[in-house]
């Protein structure tokens, strides 16, 4: 497109004006763009009524974005809420059951005692009779003949046999005295009262077994019927043994230790008896002489001696993780294996 004179001048003037001014050459270039494209807009009409072109206003900066606040996390969703297991109950019928619940049947019966509780509660007893009675004819059937069960293989029940037996233990025990005597003394304190003098007849047996006796009055007076004239009197002996009941008899041996066999009056019988478990608590009697004064066929058949927990309890344990480890139960017949094994038995 051509420019007319007229055009060419207003932009000259345009230009030395803006030069004038101090304007930059950056500003009169865009001045003589922005003419140029005003003037050569012909088709819109007449130049001289067509608006020019306003200054674009320059939109003010932004203002900088606010900082977003950091997203608030929300607390974690709450697990939901399980119900607690129900525990389960002993199975119907089972020891446990009948344990548990016969008494609640009794109560709800005595409580509203109609023909269906009453019933309902005797239909169970019942049962547990029923039950107890095959309880029983099993027990008879599980001991008859086994060495270990059946107690006719310790102490016969035949009565002339469970005589001789005391007769012979008997024997073994008066002998066991015997030597006891010759290995320990025995001291009396007394006092002089009824129950004293009666002791004392009892004790003088003793002496004829063998035993010395030393009498020691701690009142200082003789007995009633003067059976220890030779007494000798407490000189602290009753305090530092801690008697408190007199008559009282006490083992002691030659170095001097004192092994108490009872504080009050006792049968001759039970005097000797208890001399002996003195005796072995002490390790004056083995244990073997102990064994013979009981009357009995034999101690060979103890099974807590055979099945002894210090020496076979860690292979039994080991059976009961293998078979259950949750708990310390071992099935039947996985502990009757283990049992017969030890025993030597089928």
């Amino acid at each position: 497109m051509k420019t007319t004179a007229f055009q060419r001048s207003c932009i000259l003037i345009a230009l030395a004006n803006a030069i004038c001014m101090g304007v930059g050459q950056a500003y009169a270039q865009q001045i003589e763009e922005t003419l140029v494209r005003f003037y050569d807009r012909k088709s819109e009409g007449w130049f001289w009524y067509a608006p020019e072109p306003e200054d674009e206003e320059e939109e003010p900066p932004k203002p900088p974005p606010k900082p977003q606040a950091a997203p608030t996390q929300s607390p974690p969703a709450k697990p939901a809420s399980v119900p607690p297991a129900v525990e389960k109950g002993p199975a119907p019928f089972s020891a446990a059951w009948v344990r548990e619940n016969l008494p609640k049947y009794k109560d709800a019966a005595w409580d509203n005692p109609t023909v269906e509780n009453v019933r309902a509660f005797m239909y169970l007893q019942r049962f547990a009779i029923d039950r107890s009675e095959q309880f029983s004819n099993a027990t008879e059937m599980a001991v008859l003949g086994d060495p270990y069960l059946d107690e006719i293989s310790r102490r016969p029940a035949a009565t002339f046999a469970s005589q001789k037996l005391d007769v012979e233990a008997g024997k073994e025990k008066s002998a066991l005295i015997d030597s006891i005597a010759q290995r320990a003394g025995i001291f009396f304190f007394f006092k002089d009262d009824e129950y004293s003098n009666l002791q004392a007849s009892i004790v003088k047996m003793l002496e004829a077994q063998g035993f010395t006796i030393v009498p020691i009055s701690v009142t200082g007076r003789p007995l009633k019927d003067n059976i220890f004239p030779n007494f000798k009197t407490d000189s602290g002996h009753a305090k530092t043994l801690n008697i408190v009941n007199f008559p009282a008899t006490f083992l002691v041996s030659p170095s001097g230790k004192f092994e108490p066999i009872g504080q009050g009056a006792l049968s001759l019988p039970e005097m000797k008896h208890r001399i002996i478990i003195a005796a072995k608590r002490n390790g004056w009697v083995s244990e073997e002489e102990y064994k013979k004064t009981k009357p009995i066929y034999t101690t060979d058949n103890n099974i807590a001696e055979k099945l002894d927990p210090s020496i076979f309890g860690k292979d039994l344990e080991t059976i009961q993780q293998k078979t259950n480890g949750k708990s310390n139960f071992v099935e039947p017949s996985k502990l009757m294996e283990y049992i017969r094994t030890r025993l030597n038995t089928k």
